[in-house]
């Protein structure tokens, strides 16, 4: 089984309720996830190409970009080094081959393929993009706890 999460629907299908299957998951923010959880997790984003063309970045590194406070909080917070992941653009085969996609993106900037998918949950928190610190730090602590109510749900 496989599942894709993405970063407020809040309800998950029936069928991903707590089971011995292991599910593929498929996360934005998928470090803490993977801390928690025995399911394969993985990430992508919706604009992925477009913000690194548009930001004219070296490389697809979570490292390479000036805003990615994300990547210090969690070597800080869990110790992982997520620096040089590379970011997935999302494609809808990545939705196709999963079980579940948990969004994070304002659902204007869905690609139709998402909004079509009854695999999708919705976590309506901001973006921490050039945020302040404290809101930033803030809206990675809402999303550790919405992941820790989901490894609750799903193990």
């Amino acid at each position: 089984m496989r599942c894709l999460l993405r970063g407020r629907n809040d309800v998950l299908p029936e069928s991903l309720g707590r089971s011995e299957e292991l599910i593929k998951v498929l996360f934005i923010c998928y470090a803490y996830f993977k801390t928690l959880s025995q399911h394969d997790c993985d990430s992508a984003g919706i604009a992925v190409n477009e913000t690194i063309a548009r930001r004219k970045l070296p490389s697809k590194k979570l490292k390479d970009s000036p805003i990615q406070k994300s990547v210090e909080y969690i070597r800080r917070e869990f110790g992982v080094d997520i620096g040089e992941k590379e970011r997935q653009q999302l494609v809808p085969e990545m939705i196709d081959t999963t079980d579940l996609a948990v969004i994070i993106a304002e659902k204007e900037r869905w690609p139709g393929y998402l909004k079509e998918s009854g695999k999708v949950v919705f976590w309506d928190i901001p973006d921490p993009a050039w945020q302040p610190d404290d809101f930033v730090y803030d809206v990675y602590r809402e999303v550790q706890r919405r992941v820790e109510q989901l490894v609750a749900e799903i193990g």
